[in-house]
C-alpha cells in the first residue's frame, strides 16, 4: 500500500533513531566536555583558594622554602588528581608536583593576569594542553608569587569518553525500548488496522458475513462497530433496491400486459363492437393505475433527494376532510360503502401543509374504501386534546394481521390478501402518509383486527380560532 501506515511508522522510528545517533555522536561529546570543564574549574577554584589560604600563605609567612611548600602540595595533588606549580611574581616556575618541567619554564604576563585558562598550552611546562587555575599569593598587600593547579585536557577528554560510553549504553537501551514499543504498536494497532481494512473490504465487496470481530474497548472497537453498521445498512439498502425493482416490475407488468392485450384485440377486430367500450374502460383503468404508481414514485423520490418542503398555513381540517369525502362519493356508492363524518367541534383549525395533509387523508380514505366489504361504513372522527388535533379514520374491512402491522409503512409492501383482492394498489400510499406526518413532527398509529376492521389515527398541531388573524 503506497504511503501505508506501517511504512510511515517505520520512517518515524528511523527518524527518531537517527536523531538519537546524531545526539550521541555530535551533540553529546561537546555537551559533556563543556560540563566537565565547568565542574573541574569550579572544583579547582575552590580547592586552590582553600589550599592557598590554609596552607601555602601561612608557610610563606614562616619563610618556608618553596620545596617545603611543594611537599605539602603533593598530598593535595593526589587527592584532587591535579598538578600544582609555584610561580614567582615575575612568572618563573619555581616548583612543581610533577617531574619533567624545564628549569627555564615561565609563564607570560598575559597568563599571569588571568585566573582561569581552559585548553591552554604552557610552553616548557607540558607538551599537552592544560586546564590551568592560577591564584596570586599576596603578603602585606604585595604579590609574592602564584599558586597554579593544572589538569591535562587529555584526562578530561578520557573522562568525557567514559561518560559518553555510559551514554551509549543508555541510548542503546532507549533504541531497544523504541523497537520493543514498535513491536507492541504493530501487534496492538497495525494488526487491528489491517483487520479493519479486511472487514471494510469484505463489506465493499458485498460480503456482510461477520468473519472477524474486534474486542479492544477503545477507538478501534468504535470504528469496527461503525463499519459493521454501515456494512449492514448497505446490505439492507441493496436488498431494499432489489425489492423495489422486483415490485415495480411486478406492478408495471400486469397493467402493461392488460393494455397491450386489449389494444391488440381492439385493433385486429377480435372484440365485438358492443364490447369495445368495456375493454377501453379496462385500458383506462390500468392506465390510471400506472399513472398513480408513477406519481407516487416521483413523490417519494422527491422526499428522498430534497427532503420534504412544507408550506404550513392555518386551515380548517374539518373542511379539508369534507372535500376529500366528496371526491370519493362516486367510488363509495359504487362499492356501497358509507362515509360518516364526526367532528367534535364545528371548526378545528390546524397549522400544517394543506396539500400534504390532503394527500394523507386521501390515501387513508382510499385504503379504507379499497379494503371495506360491500355495505360497510367508514367513520372519520376529529377531536382536539390539548394542543393537538386528532384525526381517526376507521373502516369495517378485512383488517391486518398483527405480524404485518409494522411492515405496512414499508415502501411497496403488500400483504398477500392485498395482492389478491386489490390489483390497483402500489404499496406506496402508506409510505407517503408516514413520511408526511413524520415531516410535520407528528405521530400516526394503526389499530387493526383481522375480519373486523382497521383504524388509522394521526395528530396535527391544533390552533384555537382566536389565534387566527
Amino acid at each position: 500500500m503506497k504511503g501505508g501506515l506501517f511504512r510511515k511508522l517505520i520512517l518515524l522510528y528511523l527518524l527518531v533513531i537517527s536523531i538519537l545517533f546524531f545526539l550521541v555522536n555530535a551533540v553529546a561529546p561537546r555537551y559533556v566536555k563543556r560540563k566537565l570543564l565547568e565542574n573541574t574549574t569550579e572544583q579547582l577554584l575552590a580547592s586552590t583558594e582553600e589550599i592557598l589560604r590554609s596552607n601555602v600563605l601561612p608557610m610563606y609567612e614562616k619563610q618556608s622554602s618553596a620545596s617545603d611548600v611543594t611537599k605539602v602540595l603533593y598530598q593535595f595533588s593526589t587527592i584532587l588528581h591535579c598538578r600544582f606549580i609555584l610561580v614567582s611574581e615575575k612568572g618563573k616556575v619555581l616548583e612543581s608536583t610533577a617531574a619533567g618541567i624545564l628549569e627555564k619554564a615561565a609563564l607570560s604576563r598575559d597568563i599571569l593576569a588571568t585566573t582561569i585558562h581552559q585548553d591552554v598550552y604552557l610552553n616548557g611546562i607540558s607538551d599537552k594542553r592544560q586546564l590551568l587555575i592560577l591564584r596570586p599569593m599576596q603578603l602585606d598587600y604585595k604579590v609574592r608569587g602564584y599558586l597554579g593547579a593544572m589538569v591535562s585536557m587529555d584526562d578530561i577528554l578520557r573522562e568525557r569518553d567514559l561518560k559518553i560510553n555510559d551514554l551509549n549504553l543508555l541510548y542503546l537501551g532507549v533504541i531497544f525500548v523504541i523497537f520493543l514499543g514498535f513491536f507492541v504498536i504493530y501487534v496492538l494497532f497495525i494488526m487491528q488496522t489491517k483487520k479493519l481494512i479486511r472487514i471494510a473490504k469484505a463489506y465493499s465487496e458485498g460480503n456482510v458475513e461477520k468473519k472477524e470481530t474486534i474486542h479492544t474497548n477503545d477507538e478501534y472497537q468504535i470504528l469496527y462497530e461503525r463499519i459493521t453498521f454501515m456494512g449492514e445498512a448497505m446490505s439492507r439498502f441493496d436488498e431494499y433496491q432489489r425489492k423495489i425493482i422486483s415490485n415495480i416490475s411486478h406492478d408495471f407488468r400486469s397493467p402493461l400486459t392488460s393494455i397491450k392485450g386489449y389494444t391488440e384485440a381492439i385493433k385486429d377486430g377480435t372484440i365485438p363492437e358492443e364490447m369495445r367500450e368495456k375493454y377501453l374502460d379496462t385500458v383506462i383503468y390500468e392506465t390510471e393505475r400506472l399513472t398513480k404508481l408513477t406519481s407516487n414514485l416521483l413523490t417519494l423520490n422527491t422526499f428522498d433527494q430534497k427532503g420534504m418542503l412544507l408550506q404550513k398555513t392555518r386551515f380548517d381540517v374539518n373542511e379539508l376532510i369534507r372535500n376529500v369525502a366528496r371526491s370519493f362519493e362516486v367510488t363509495s356508492k359504487k362499492k356501497k360503502v358509507g362515509i360518516q363524518l364526526i367532528f367534535a367541534m364545528q371548526e378545528i383549525s390546524v397549522f400544517a401543509d394543506y396539500g400534504k395533509i390532503e394527500q394523507v387523508v386521501y390515501n387513508l380514505v382510499d385504503n379504507a374504501i379499497k379494503f371495506s366489504h360491500s355495505g360497510g361504513e367508514i367513520r372519520i372522527f376529529v377531536e382536539t386534546k390539548g394542543h393537538k388535533a386528532i384525526v381517526s379514520i376507521q373502516d369495517e374491512g378485512i383488517g391486518i394481521e398483527g405480524r404485518n402491522l409494522v411492515k405496512i409503512w414499508d415502501r411497496f409492501y403488500k400483504t398477500d390478501v392485498s395482492r389478491g383482492r386489490d390489483k390497483k394498489g402500489t404499496g406506496l400510499g402508506l409510505s407517503i402518509v408516514k413520511e408526511i406526518i413524520t415531516a410535520h413532527g407528528e405521530n400516526i398509529n394503526v389499530i387493526s383486527t383481522p375480519g373486523v376492521g382497521t383504524e388509522f389515527i394521526f395528530t396535527l398541531p391544533y390552533t384555537e380560532k382566536k389565534d387566527e388573524a
